[in-house]
């Protein structure tokens, strides 16, 4: 080593983020990794994982990036050698300040953090499929992660190593690197801060430039000499993506998990400034629905009916049944598995389907209003009025506030089948978001990923935005009861050749796909 660019700075969670630890209880929520101190991180080997995953592109091989990264082959003892870039830890905080030694001043509590659930759902009963319940922690959008890396390199190599580090640094900023699981569904998005951030240049190969390490002396590098457009790269992944401008119809929601104290059911939330939410369509949602309509336009194409699941007594042998015919269901399209992903189901599976994750991201997509955060604890947690005998109610200057942002409650009440009047104890109150405005939902699919079902996965994706375009497909949850129906506004297109000039009518007719569609069609699935 001659020569060492030391970056410090900060990343900024922009979406949920979750680092999975060591689960002791398989029936609570995976937690989160934290370190001997009880503090919350991203170890430096995800990290790394994730930054390595980005800088090797569409090149499934890793030679162009063993000199850096480090390498050792399989069944070669001693073989390789050691990475040259070297990650450290990085500690989730709520604030970029330090204390001493540059430790993190001001680290998040591992307690209380939000837990984000999915369920699975059956294809031919359109009920939850048995344990197929997901429940991961995960920290909030608004945190910090303390970024930590050396590069180090040999004189000769200076140059390329610099505009690597360029790119790699510009992928952060613009939020092309996600870290964590579930980033299919628009989980652990972050970007790096320009401040406070400081790159320093170590020179080992002058006594002056040792002297100045060994006595504490930092040497800022100059960031405008990386040429990050020169930097020797393996080619980059080819992306499209779709951003679809839109306004609900009627109410959309996705439901919180658990019922809140004011009001039973409360839209599920992400943290947005201080303490206020914004309305959150999940990631998860959003390619769940997606994912369904997929499956139900190829099987109708196709004239494949679903695999039925036994019914019967929920008993051990039922349920192991059920698991595998879900599972069944999910992976017996190729284009759907292709685009959305498949699921793992025995020991052949990476021969078998080689591209385990799915090509396609759903991002979350978020309320443009927040509310404000001392009226959503109350609707959470309630507020005990005396007057009415200790029972939570929501005061009516806060009902006005929301209602402001186009968001009200709405009661129901079941009716007995017998007397014809309302039933005992079931009036059920909703929160129902009529009035919001909503962020874009946006979409984005590895076209390097899909491999050779390119065309047909892009004709399937098309299929469904044209259903979506025209009111088929409601979004969220409840939509049984008049809820989840959207009015799309616009779409646009980024890739493929289409540009945001590229109408849904425009792609749907591409000769290419029409006819790739047709052959995939022909084939067995």
């Amino acid at each position: 080593m001659d020569r060492r660019l030391r970056v410090r700075g900060w990343l900024r969670t922009e979406t949920p983020l979750h680092v999975g630890g060591a689960a002791l209880n398989p029936a609570e929520a995976l937690p989160v990794a934290v370190d001997g101190q009880d503090r919350i991180y991203v170890p430096g080997s995800s990290l790394a994982g994730a930054l390595r995953n980005w800088m090797r592109g569409a090149d499934p091989n890793t030679e162009h990036l063993d000199s850096l990264w480090g390498y050792a082959e399989d069944g070669v003892p001693d073989s390789g050698h050691a990475s040259r870039v070297v990650v450290h830890d990085a500690f989730i905080t709520t604030t970029t300040a330090v204390g001493v030694g540059g430790a993190p001043a001001d680290p998040l509590p591992s307690g209380g953090l939000p837990v984000r659930f999915g369920v699975g759902i059956d294809r031919v009963t359109g009920a939850a499929a048995p344990a197929f319940l997901y429940a991961r922690t995960v920290v909030p959008p608004g945190h910090y992660l303390s970024l930590e890396l050396d590069v180090e390199t040999a004189e000769t190599g200076f140059d390329r190593e610099r505009d690597r580090l360029g790119v790699l640094l510009e992928a952060l900023r613009s939020h092309r690197i996600a870290l964590g699981a579930a980033t299919s569904t628009g989980l652990g998005r972050v970007s790096l801060l320009p401040s406070p951030f400081a790159i320093y240049e170590h020179d080992f190969t002058s006594p002056d430039g040792l002297m100045s390490f060994l006595l504490g002396e930092q040497t800022q590098f100059d960031e405008s000499r990386m040429r990050p457009d020169e930097a020797v790269l393996p080619d980059r992944r080819e992306l499209l993506t779709v951003t679809l401008r839109w306004r609900p119809a009627a109410p959309v929601m996705v439901q919180a998990a658990g019922e809140g104290a004011a009001i039973k059911a409360l839209p599920l939330t992400t943290a947005v400034t201080g303490e206020d939410v914004a309305l959150v369509l999940s990631g998860s949602s959003i390619k769940g629905v997606l994912r369904g309509h997929a499956e139900f336009v190829e099987r109708t194409a196709r004239g494949v009916d679903a695999p039925i699941p036994p019914l019967g007594e929920a008993d051990r042998t039922t349920i192991a049944a059920s698991t595998r015919t879900f599972l069944a269901q999910l992976n017996e399209l190729p284009a759907v598995r292709a685009l959305f992903g498949a699921a793992r189901i025995d020991h052949d599976y990476e021969q078998r389907h080689p591209w385990g994750n799915g090509a396609l991201t759903a991002h979350e997509c978020v309320s443009l209003t927040p509310v404000p955060g001392n009226i959503w604890k109350v609707l959470a947690d309630g507020m005990s009025d005396r007057d009415t005998g200790g029972q939570t109610v929501l005061p009516a200057h806060m009902r006005a506030v929301l209602a402001e942002l186009g968001i009200e409650q709405a009661d129901h009440v079941a009716i007995d089948r017998w007397t014809g009047s309302a039933a005992d104890s079931l009036l059920f109150s909703v929160l129902e978001p009529h009035g919001v405005q909503w962020e874009p939902i946006r979409l984005t699919v590895d076209l390097t990923r899909l491999g050779r079902y390119r065309r047909p996965a892009l004709a399937l994706l098309l299929l469904i935005l044209r259903d979506l375009d025209q009111g088929r497909i409601p979004l969220g949850g409840m939509v049984n009861r008049g809820f989840g129906d959207v009015s799309i506004e616009k779409i646009e297109f980024a890739g493929n050749g289409w540009d945001g000039g590229t109408s849904l009518a425009a792609a749907l007719a591409t000769p290419a796909l029409a006819e790739a569609w047709s052959a995939y069609l022909e084939e067995p699935p």
